[in-house]
């Protein structure tokens, strides 16, 4: 018997394969590579930001320009000091020792609040009355900022500085002023900003 070959039948052929284009792939892997790194970024963004805004804000300390007694402070923006300080004062810029009354600033202990809520009035005061001579001994901020005018209040020891602080402080309209400050109260004067 003779053997005759076996036609294939195209039933039982394997199919062609296609080639693929190495191009296309590269394409694909570099478009899905970046949709990743985008949405990547955009989920640790996120997460950065809530983490920045969890943590609490440190300020730093700002040099506070020198300002003379004739020149008048400048409201700023709307946002109220910061909590009580403690600064060494500076050495004055003239003699501490006022020529008409003789008294010496510098024997006076102040402290200057924020009564308008606008921010660094009590900074400004404080560097006026440090520039005489004062000793400020802290600025903060008052009880309430419903203070329309300025109120200066000495304990009743140091009266006689009263008129002084008035006078050192005609850049500002004085409100209510008094010698009744309590003798508890930590500095002999208490001069508080209103808007």
């Amino acid at each position: 018997m003779e053997e005759t070959p076996l036609e294939a039948s195209s039933s039982f052929a394997a199919p062609a394969k296609k080639k693929i284009n190495k191009r296309f792939v590269y394409l694909i892997a570099a478009f899905v590579i970046i949709i990743l790194v985008f949405f990547g970024s955009k989920l640790l963004g996120q997460s950065s930001k809530q983490d920045i805004n969890d943590v609490p804000a440190i300020t730093t300390p700002t040099e506070i320009p020198t300002l003379t007694p004739e020149s008048s402070p400048t409201p700023a923006s709307n946002a109220a000091d910061a909590s009580p300080t403690s600064t060494p004062t500076p050495k004055p810029t003239v003699n501490p020792v006022d020529k008409s009354t003789g008294l010496n600033r510098s024997k006076l202990s102040v402290t200057v609040q924020n009564g308008s809520g606008q921010a660094g009035v009590a900074g400004k005061a404080a560097d006026i009355l440090k520039a005489l001579g004062y000793n400020v001994s802290s600025t903060g901020n008052a009880d309430n900022y419903d203070f329309v005018n300025v109120s200066i209040q000495v304990k009743a020891a140091e009266s006689e500085f009263l008129a002084l602080l008035k006078k050192d402080l005609a850049s500002y309209t004085i409100g209510s002023n008094s010698a009744d400050l309590s003798t508890s109260f930590s500095s002999d004067a208490l001069v508080i900003i209103g808007k």
